[in-house]
């Protein structure tokens, strides 16, 4: 979990997510989406792997996230 030590905010960060492994494909039918197929991860399966960068807050734009 982690924190604003400035505001105390632990909801929203602004940063990065990066995920890698297989994926469930479906077509999208919604007539909303500009993309014709969207993905889910399988995160049960063993290769799954995941990276979390968080850069600022999103609520007083602090740099200063602690992880606790």
């Amino acid at each position: 979990m982690y924190k604003c030590a400035d505001c105390g905010n632990t909801e929203k960060f602004i940063g990065y997510a990066q995920e890698n492994g297989n994926v469930l494909i479906y077509k999208n039918d919604s007539d909303n989406c500009s993309e014709p197929y969207s993905w889910i991860y399988n995160i049960s399966e063993k290769n799954w792997s995941s990276d979390l960068k968080f850069i600022k807050c999103s609520v007083c734009q602090s740099e200063n996230i602690i992880k606790i």
